[in-house]
């Protein structure tokens, strides 16, 4: 934030304008992106959301808000001699009549000076350096496709790879059906190779393989259905783990205001004397409490504004943790360059509301005003046009993200068997390692049974064979003299 010429005294008294009749209220103000800009150029001084809810007010009330900066450029905070600083201060001074900011609303506050009907709400939020993706962590993306299967199944898959073969090799060279067989075995595991391969390409999946062999053709019957499995339920595991991929954990130590309490790696702060400040300086709660302690004891970690804050964070590499308010942390951290996340949601809400001299009867006029706006739904599109975030970096929450990860995790697990995990173990897949064991136990025992039919066959009839084959030598050679 620069330094802005202000007037150090406003004479911020009640005025009429007796020419248009209307009432002129002096309003102190402080800059906060985006309630309150400073405006380059033109008549008036101020844009964002605060001047428009003003500019919303003045035709619902028939009066005129004259803004100033307040001179201190601080929210407000009770010193110890009693005397208040900031916007709440020039309020009890009498040198502002209105105090137009994300003021949070706090019981010390309104006991100084009035507090409007709140015109919004707000929670803490962590705000934390993106954690870094170089290195491992970026390479890590070269290898997705392996994500689906656990190690076990892919090491299965690969001893498989190399049993297939072979056994296709010694069945065509063994099996006396087989026609197509090269006398060398090693020629014919070879031989094997291709045929296991174009399967696993999946080029012609089904189609026979060029034997003649039972025990051959069942192999690869077998082989080729075990792949159309494996490749089905690869492509459904990998189509869920990138779902879930596009927004992976981030490798972060602090996950909650209890984590931040709790480690001492990782230094944070907040602003100085602010709401959030005292809130945690005055907490009950223990883990507030230990929050508050802390922010007590470690002064030099505190800033002077949220844009020192943001700032800290960005430059600590990841050593810093600001709390601030949820609204302007998650604007903060939907900006480029997408290098900050948030961190924790927190319960604790908090309202803003406008801050008006004590014993008058601004504030209530300024109620009207804000049901009436509330109502026609005006706040609404000012939230809308300057709240929202520009959509540019990811700004969901981390505790969101864990509810969202811990419901997806129970929709797998009662999904059935399959996606209990991240990972396919062999405890999913193992069925179709066993369909494929099936199918090489047919096959070797086809060709056991092949072989030993085989022979059978050849000690059966091989006295006949020879009988038969001297009749038919007599009777060429008798059919010689014939002629």
């Amino acid at each position: 934030m620069g330094i802005y010429a202000v007037p150090s005294v406003f004479f911020l008294l009640l005025q009429v304008s007796l020419s248009s009749g209307q009432t002129v209220y002096k309003v102190t103000t402080i800059l906060e992106e985006p309630f309150v800009i400073q405006k380059q150029g033109g008549s008036a001084q101020f844009d964002g959301f605060i001047p428009d809810l003003l500019k919303k007010i003045e035709p619902v009330l028939n009066v005129t808000f004259d803004m100033k900066h307040v001179a201190d450029f601080k929210y407000g905070s009770k010193r110890q001699d009693g005397n208040w600083t900031g916007l709440i201060g020039e309020l009890v001074k009498g040198t502002a009549d209105i105090a137009a900011a994300s003021l949070t609303v706090t019981a010390e506050r309104a006991k100084a000076i009035d507090l409007s009907h709140p015109f919004m709400e707000s929670g803490l939020s962590i705000v934390l350096k993106r954690p870094n993706t170089r290195g491992w962590h970026a390479l890590k993306g070269f290898v997705t496709f392996l994500e689906p299967f656990a190690p076990g199944v892919w090491i299965t898959l690969l001893v498989a790879c190399l049993i297939v073969p072979v056994l296709y090799g010694v069945v065509i060279h063994f099996d006396p059906m087989e026609d197509e067989a090269d006398p060398s075995m090693l020629r014919n595991i070879a031989r094997a190779v291709p045929v296991i391969f174009y399967r696993f390409c999946l080029q012609g999946s089904l189609a026979p393989a060029n034997t003649t062999s039972r025990a051959s053709r069942v192999l690869i019957a077998f082989w080729s259905l075990f792949l159309v499995i494996l490749y089905v339920t690869w492509a459904t595991s990998y189509a869920v783990y990138m779902l879930r991929g596009e927004r992976q954990t981030p490798s972060n130590p602090i996950h909650s205001f209890e984590g931040l309490a709790s480690q001492s790696g990782i230094k944070f702060g907040t602003v100085n004397g602010g709401a959030t400040y005292r809130y945690f300086t005055q907490a009950k709660d223990e883990v507030d409490k230990k929050i508050g302690k802390h922010l007590k004891d470690n002064p030099d970690q505190m800033t002077s504004s949220s844009e020192d804050g943001i700032k800290r964070v960005r430059d600590s590499g990841g050593g810093y943790a600001f709390i601030m308010e949820e609204i302007p942390a998650r604007l903060t951290v939907g900006k480029l360059p997408c290098d900050l996340m948030l961190v924790h949601h927190s319960s604790i809400r908090k309202t803003y509301s406008f801050g008006c001299t004590a014993n008058t009867t601004i504030c209530r006029n300024l109620d009207v005003a804000i049901i009436q706006l509330k109502t026609d739904g005006e706040i609404q599109e000012l939230i809308d046009k300057w709240l929202k975030p520009t959509g540019d970096c990811d700004t969901d929450f981390y505790d969101d993200y864990l509810a969202y990860m811990r419901s997806f995790n129970m929709e797998k697990d009662a999904s059935g068997f399959l996606f209990q995990s991240d990972a396919l173990t062999m405890e999913k897949v193992g069925s179709m390692f066993i369909l494929l064991a099936v199918g090489i136990a047919v096959s070797i025992a086809l060709l056991v049974f092949d072989v030993c039919t085989e022979r059978r066959v050849q000690v059966n009839y091989a006295p006949r064979f020879f009988v038969d084959s001297f009749k038919m030598l007599k009777i060429t050679e008798w059919s010689k003299y014939q002629i």
